[in-house]
């Protein structure tokens, strides 16, 4: 059979990256810095390949993969067309796709599979939109893309030559899952709905010999489990990590030795450590330790996992902590403050990065549907009695903490005097930056003149960021009908809303300011 296999083009900027990577202008093969693989793919790719099928892949929607309406085409049509989804704000890009390969089927419907985590978050949106009812969980057998076999596809080893390697984190990095699924089924968590219910033990052994004999050997293994300590089977997870050759000390069979780690890349959950678990996993490099904080409610927890990580040797740390969901910018600040602290309990033995990532709930807030672009938000409390006191999220702060974290390379820092300068020396300037206009926060070196102690040197900005300061800290101890117009005004975070109250305004100094959130 001739088998396509697509990746939307949903990856922003993704088309002007491919281009500079055609003109040898993209980034260098470092997989932390590209594009996470199309797993599933990898695997359906393995799948037919094993078959004996000819299998391509394609990124986006591929003209030259479409057969022409001439006599003198050479372009078949496909057998069978395999698309992969991601999260459910690529709904427009992912629906476009799937229409446009319609054509390289022949209109066949049944011959285009369409799977991942939105097709399963999202299936009757998907078969309403398209006419195809998508895959639903994992591919863990034939049956389910309607051919014979007792193959588990999900377990399957990846095929690293289906993808571009100037692309894809594939050059130095082996994919597994060493379990599926998850015991806590958060409400606001997607893995139910993805994977199934909890399977504590798979045997990545196998995938992992099989890929090393035909790749080579790669330093790195991202494992995505969910809640890998939940697992009765931990101990024998480990075990096999270490048979093959993830422990520590452990280097890859090249000419040129690295170091073997092991990334588990979605995170540990810090509720289940304890000193037997650390005693297992210890043996193991994983680098770097992801431990979830995503409530204050478990700053006690957290605090454990970090000093039992410590106490066994762990010292790189890149933590997530979940926020606009039943939290408050206050309650983000002081679990950042806990890692500053943590940090500094620490001094000179690696430190924790802290990835603040926002609240996309996977369905309406009414219940009656699935989110296709997963915003959340609060609608702006008129009545709210402290602005500062009880400041709660709105689209302007959720999109300057977007801002701080890119200019702070996508995390803040585990540097106590970096970290602060990103996000606030205290709550108060925390909660102004949250304010400020965007153009301020992006070019913070241009217009801060305020070096503190510990800081890089440079040249002194211009001091319009202090001035800001001036202006929101009196505003919010007034709290007067002049903070309310100018907070109702930025909140929304929309240009033609900032237009407007600007038409509007009968206070100067504040039309002043509004004029710099229309600066690009």
């Amino acid at each position: 059979m001739r088998i396509l296999l697509v990746e939307p083009d949903y990856r922003r900027g993704s088309q002007s990256f491919r281009q500079k990577v055609a003109n040898g202008r993209g980034r260098k093969r470092d997989d932390e810095t590209l594009w996470y693989p199309p797993i599933g793919l990898m695997k359906i790719s393995t799948f037919h390949k094993g078959r004996g099928d000819h299998v391509q892949f394609v990124i986006g929607t591929d003209a030259s993969v479409i057969p022409k309406a001439d006599l003198f085409s050479d372009v078949e049509l496909w057998d069978r067309v395999y698309i992969t989804t991601l999260f459910t704000f690529g709904w427009n890009k992912i629906i476009e796709t799937i229409e446009f390969y319609k054509q390289a089927v022949g209109g066949s419907v049944s011959k285009i599979f369409v799977g991942g985590i939105m097709a399963s978050l999202m299936p009757e949106e998907i078969f309403t939109a398209t006419n195809i009812y998508p895959i639903v969980g994992t591919l863990d057998s034939p049956q389910k893309i309607r051919l014979e076999g007792n193959e588990n596809i999900d377990e399957l080893p990846l095929d690293y030559e289906l993808l571009p390697t100037e692309v894809y984190a594939i050059n130095d990095t082996y994919y597994g899952y060493a379990t599926r699924g998850c015991e806590n089924k958060c409400s606001w968590c997607g893995v139910p709905k993805i994977e199934g219910d909890l399977v504590d033990y798979i045997d990545i052994k196998p995938s992992i010999y099989y890929l090393r004999r035909t790749y080579g050997d790669k330093s790195r293994l991202k494992l995505m489990d969910n809640n890998v300590l939940a697992s009765p089977n931990l101990r024998k997870i480990v075990n096999d990590l270490l048979e093959l050759g993830y422990g520590r000390g452990e280097t890859t069979d090249s000419p040129s030795p690295k170091a073997k780690v092991v990334d588990f890349n979605q995170g540990l959950d810090a509720t289940h450590f304890t000193e037997e678990c650390l005693e297992i996993i210890s043996k193991i490099n994983i680098k770097p330790m992801r431990i979830a904080f995503d409530r204050l409610s478990e700053e006690n927890d957290y605090k454990n996992a970090i000093r039992l990580a410590r106490k066994y040797g762990f010292n790189d740390f890149s933590n997530y902590m979940l926020y606009n969901w039943k939290d408050t910018p206050r309650d983000l600040y002081r679990r950042l403050e806990i890692n500053f602290e943590l940090n500094e309990e620490y001094t000179g033995a690696g430190g924790i990065y802290s990835y603040p990532m926002r609240f996309a709930p996977i369905a309406d807030i009414d219940g009656t549907g699935a989110n296709k672009n997963r915003d959340f938000f609060v609608d702006p409390k008129k009545d709210c009695d402290d602005y500062f006191e009880n400041a709660q999220w709105n689209r302007r702060f959720v999109r300057n903490v977007e801002i701080i974290k890119g200019a702070a390379n996508g995390a803040i820092s585990p540097t106590t005097t970096l970290a602060r300068r990103a996000i606030g020396y205290d709550f108060k300037q925390f909660l102004a930056n949250l304010y400020m206009p965007e153009e301020l926060l992006r070019n913070r070196n241009k217009y801060e003149a305020t070096i503190r102690d510990g800081e890089p040197k440079r040249t002194l900005g211009d001091g319009t960021i202090e001035k800001f300061y001036e202006f929101i800290y009196r505003l919010l101890e007034t709290q007067d009908e002049k903070f309310l117009y100018f907070h109702d005004a930025v909140s929304q975070n929309s240009v033609k809303g900032i237009k407007a109250a600007i038409e509007n305004c009968k206070y100067k100094e504040v039309e002043n300011w509004l004029k710099w959130y229309l600066k690009k």
